[in-house]
């Protein structure tokens, strides 16, 4: 009877991650607002940003020149996305979508500024980074 209830709890378990898993990408890209005319080409190299199972972007703040890419990547077995503005900041809007290991987004910034980032996942007080974009 035991075994019974156990295999019961696990099938329940396994029927609640095929439910939340799905197909959710996290969210569909989003482009950069009208008043920003994108990027035609990326200019120099891409400054690269890993997403950690520390709960990291590393660096977390990164400085880059109007059109330069910056890369993150997923490294560890958790999932990531880069999204922004964090809550209660305006700025560049993008969205990764939900990223596992391995997987990387880019991004280049048409205007200066400093635009604010975050995991959706695990939420801006945990997870978050910031761009300074220059001209």
């Amino acid at each position: 009877m035991r075994t019974l209830k156990v295999l019961a709890a696990a099938g329940i378990l396994a029927a609640a991650g095929v439910a939340c898993s799905g197909s959710d990408n996290g969210g569909a890209i989003q482009t950069p607002p009208p008043s920003a005319t994108p990027c035609p080409t990326p200019v120099g190299s891409p400054v690269k940003v890993d997403a950690n199972t520390s709960l990291k972007f590393a660096p977390a703040a990164v400085t880059v020149k109007v059109c330069q890419a910056v890369d993150w990547t997923m490294v560890g077995a958790l999932p990531h996305t880069i999204t922004s503005p964090t809550p209660g900041t305006t700025g560049a809007t993008f969205d990764s979508g939900t990223l596992y290991e391995g997987q990387s987004f880019t991004h280049s910034f048409a205007a200066p500024g400093t635009y604010h980032y975050y995991c959706k996942i695990h939420g801006a007080s945990v997870m978050s980074g910031t761009i300074t974009v220059t001209s």
